[in-house]
C-alpha cells in the first residue's frame, strides 16, 4: 500500500528570513510573522494566516512575507490565495526560485496545470544554485512529471498452475484490466503465451477472459496512457438527479453497512446542500480524524472487520480510508466504489486504492480520500485498475482482481515514457 504525496522544500521555520527580506524599521511586522510561524507551526492555520496578514498590511513590499503567506495558505489548503501571494512576491522579486515553487505547487493543487507547468519549468531553468538549492528544483521536477501525459507499458506475467492461486469460470480464467476510456486514461492490451483471449469492457471494470495453453504461463501486457484530467470546472456546474443505475452503488459491503448508527451520525455531520460540498466535508473530516498506518502489508485482507473500527480508533491504510470514505458517501446519500489500482513512485511501484463517488451532471469522479485536493484530480502517477468491492467475504465481484493478484499480479515489470 502507498500513501504519495509532494512536499515543497521549504520546511522548518517559516521565519528564516532570506538576506535582507527584513527592514529595521519593520520591527511590529516581524513580531507578527513569527506569531505566523508558532500558529503554522501548532496547525493553527487560521490564525497563523491572520497574522500574516497583518504583517503584509503593515509591509505591502516585503516580498518574503509573501512568501510566509503562500506557504500557509498552501499548508491549509487554501490554493487560490497561495497562488495569488507567492504572484505577488515573484511581482517583487524575480530572482528567488521558492517563490516560483510556492506558485507551482498552489497553481497545481488549485487545479490550473498550465500554470503549474510553466513556474515548474522556471524552477528548473534556473537551476539548484540561483533557485535556492537542489531540494527546490527536485520539487519542481515531481510536479513537472504530474502535469504531463505519460505511458506506462506494464506487463504481468501470470502463471495458471497452481489451482488455489486461480479460478476458472467456465474454461476461461477473468483477469483484471486496468480500466479504458476513461477521461484520465487509455488502454491497449496485449497477450502473449495463451490458447486464446477476450477482452470484455464494462462501465465499471475491464475483464480479460483468458484460456490459457495448460498450465504455461502467459503474459498480458498493457499499454496505459494517463494525463492530468480536471474536474473542476465540471463539478462548479455539477447537479441533477441521479441515474437509477447508481443506486447501487448506495448500499452495504463487505466491512460496512451505511444504515449503522455511528455512521449515520457522521454522515449527519458532513452532509452539505449537494453532493459536492458533502464529499468535500467528508474528505475535510477524515484529514482531522484519521491518520494513516500500515498495519499489514496483505492486500488481499482487511485489518478490520467493520469500518466502525476505523471510526474508534483513529488510523488506516489506503484500504482503510477507502472503505470508511465510501461508507460515509453512502450514509449521506452519495453513490460511492472503491477502487484498485498502482501507484508508480520515484523506486518503483506500490499496490493503491482510492475511490471514485457519481456527482450528478458530471459522472464518476476520482478521489483518493487521503488527500483533500484529489476529488477530481488525480496524481498522473497512478494506473485504476479494477472496482475492489465484494458484497461480502465469500462473494466473487473481485475474482478477476484476485486471479491478477494471486497469479503474480504484483510482480509486474513496467516502463514509463512521455
Amino acid at each position: 500500500m502507498t500513501r504519495t504525496r509532494f512536499r515543497i522544500a521549504m520546511v522548518g521555520c517559516l521565519f528564516a528570513l532570506l538576506p535582507g527580506a527584513a527592514r529595521a524599521d519593520e520591527p511590529d511586522a516581524e513580531q507578527l510573522v513569527r506569531q505566523a510561524d508558532q500558529y503554522a507551526r501548532d496547525k493553527k492555520y487560521d490564525e497563523a494566516i491572520e497574522s500574516i496578514r497583518k504583517a503584509i498590511k503593515l509591509a505591502p513590499s516585503n516580498d518574503h512575507y509573501l512568501m510566509v503567506a503562500s506557504e500557509i495558505e498552501r499548508r491549509a489548503g487554501r490554493f487560490a490565495d497561495g497562488l495569488r501571494d507567492a504572484e505577488a512576491a515573484i511581482k517583487i522579486n524575480d530572482k528567488v526560485g521558492l517563490y516560483y515553487a510556492l506558485a507551482a505547487a498552489n497553481a497545481y493543487h488549485n487545479e490550473e496545470p498550465e500554470l503549474a507547468l510553466k513556474y515548474c519549468r522556471k524552477v528548473i531553468e534556473m537551476g539548484p544554485e540561483k533557485a535556492g538549492g537542489a531540494a527546490v528544483v527536485n520539487d519542481a521536477k515531481a510536479y513537472e512529471d504530474a502535469l504531463v501525459k505519460k505511458t506506462y507499458t506494464i506487463t504481468w506475467n501470470l502463471d495458471p498452475s497452481d489451482p488455489q492461486h486461480r479460478k476458472f469460470i467456465g474454461d476461461y480464467i477473468p483477469v483484471a484490466l486496468p480500466k479504458d476510456n476513461l477521461p484520465y486514461q487509455s488502454v491497449t492490451v496485449q497477450v502473449k503465451g495463451a490458447k486464446s483471449h477476450r477482452i470484455v469492457k464494462g462501465e465499471v471494470n475491464d475483464v480479460l477472459r483468458v484460456t490459457p495453453n495448460g498450465d504455461k504461463t502467459f503474459q498480458v501486457i498493457t499499454k496505459v496512457t494517463v494525463q492530468p484530467v480536471s474536474y473542476k470546472a465540471k463539478l462548479a456546474k455539477a447537479g441533477g438527479s441521479l441515474p437509477p443505475t447508481t443506486r447501487a452503488f448506495l448500499g452495504p459491503g463487505e466491512g460496512f453497512d451505511p444504515g449503522s448508527p455511528a455512521l449515520k451520525k457522521i454522515a449527519a455531520e458532513v452532509k452539505g446542500t449537494d453532493s459536492v460540498e458533502t464529499v468535500r466535508n467528508i474528505l475535510r473530516w477524515l484529514q482531522k480524524n484519521v491518520k494513516y498506518k500500515e498495519e499489514s502489508s496483505n492486500i488481499t485482507k482487511l485489518d478490520f472487520k467493520t469500518v466502525e473500527e476505523i471510526v474508534e480508533r483513529g488510523h488506516a491504510e489506503c484500504r482503510g480510508y477507502t472503505m470508511l470514505f465510501v461508507a460515509l458517501c453512502r450514509a449521506a446519500g452519495v453513490p460511492s466504489r472503491p477502487v484498485w489500482g498502482v501507484a508508480f513512485l520515484p523506486k518503483g511501484f506500490a499496490s493503491h486504492n482510492w475511490d471514485e463517488v457519481y456527482i450528478a451532471g458530471v459522472g464518476w469522479v476520482p478521489v483518493d480520500p487521503q488527500k483533500v485536493e484529489t476529488f477530481g484530480w488525480l496524481p498522473t502517477n497512478r494506473v485504476r485498475v479494477f472496482m475492489d468491492l465484494r458484497k461480502s467475504d465469500r462473494s466473487e465481484e473481485n475474482l478477476p482482481l484476485l486471479n491478477l493478484v494471486f497469479m503474480n499480479g504484483e510482480k509486474l515489470q513496467y516502463e514509463q515514457s512521455r
